[in-house]
């Protein structure tokens, strides 16, 4: 077995969850156009958020697995598929988070590689799109390692951090895809 595994949350993993947003806080919320609200990092919320996936797979408008460490099942961050569009394009965007503390260590890669085997095999999209900012080198590396390739660029695509962000657009076919 391999170093992580990805599975959907359960609402025990609430107090795993919050600790892991409270410790990267500003690593997370530095990339996101819309900032959680303060009272988002407590339990009852946490509690809440998990629901919300739980349901928001149900009925096929989203999916979120936690990513664990096999070793001793600490979750550690989060890959997600969004914007879920059924036929014809079979397609959705996935987004991902790392604790701060496993970056660089090929963890994220290796989460992504298996999301990306999940939707594909188990979820039936045809099609995975992402969006980086150029300046997330970490981030673009992780996408090209699994095997997304640049389709182009939205120039001021989204409003973060007081400005109109770039974003470079990546994309993943079932067809293309090498599960490792």
């Amino acid at each position: 077995m391999g170093t992580i595994f990805l599975r959907p949350y359960q609402l025990s993993d609430a107090e795993q969850l919050l600790r892991l947003s409270l410790r990267n806080q500003l690593h997370f919320e530095y990339w996101m156009p819309v900032k959680p609200k303060p009272d988002s990092y407590t339990l009852p919320k946490q509690l809440e958020r998990i629901e919300q996936m739980l349901e928001n797979s149900l009925v096929d408008r989203s999916y979120a697995y936690g990513i664990f460490l096999t070793e001793n099942n600490q979750l550690i961050g989060e890959v997600s598929a969004a914007f879920v569009e059924r036929f014809p394009a079979e397609t959705c965007m996935i987004g991902y988070q790392l604790d701060r503390e496993h970056n660089g260590k090929g963890i994220m890669a290796e989460a992504v590689r298996q999301a990306a085997k999940l939707l594909f095999e188990t979820h039936q999209f045809h099609r995975l799109r992402a969006e980086v900012m150029p300046e997330n080198i970490g981030s673009i590396r992780v996408l090209e390692k699994v095997g997304f390739r640049r389709e182009g660029l939205a120039k001021k695509s989204l409003y973060i951090n007081g400005a109109w962000e770039d974003f470079i657009l990546f994309a993943l076919l079932k067809e293309e895809f090498a599960p490792g």
